[in-house]
């Protein structure tokens, strides 16, 4: 095991707490979290979220992840398609029933020694309610 596998392995260990079904894959490529609950806005309230680790892990975090295909956001009393939601744009898994969720956090970048697959997560569920 390589000191990428080893790190994400260990910070997926720290996700189980709070998502017990996390699947990691063997080679720690991608973290599977089914069930993930939504912030309010969402609809439905839970999707899975997919997150590919890049190959230039941890100097280098991801730009995006997968969702579920078929969420809305509200939008007053109607639902619509998110923004930075996108079904054929780098997604590879369209086939399996994600898209892709452009994470732009042009304020604040990526730093290895601080940020985790863990701080990943959190920041996830914090542009989901936040974002459009």
């Amino acid at each position: 095991m390589n000191s990428q596998q080893r790190r994400v392995f260990a910070e997926a260990a720290q996700l189980l707490c709070a998502y017990p079904a996390l699947q990691v894959a063997a080679d720690g490529s991608w973290l599977l979290i089914p069930e993930f609950r939504l912030p309010a806005g969402w609809a439905p309230a839970r999707t899975t979220v997919l997150i590919v680790v890049p190959l230039t892990y941890p100097e280098c975090g991801p730009d995006g992840f997968y969702l579920g295909d078929r969420l809305r956001r509200r939008n007053g009393t109607s639902l619509a398609q998110p923004g930075h939601y996108f079904r054929d744009f780098h997604n590879p898994y369209a086939d399996r029933g994600y898209r892709w969720y452009c994470l732009e956090d042009p304020e604040r970048g990526w730093r290895s020694d601080v940020d985790s697959m863990v701080s990943l997560v959190e920041a996830i569920r914090t542009y989901l309610g936040t974002a459009d």
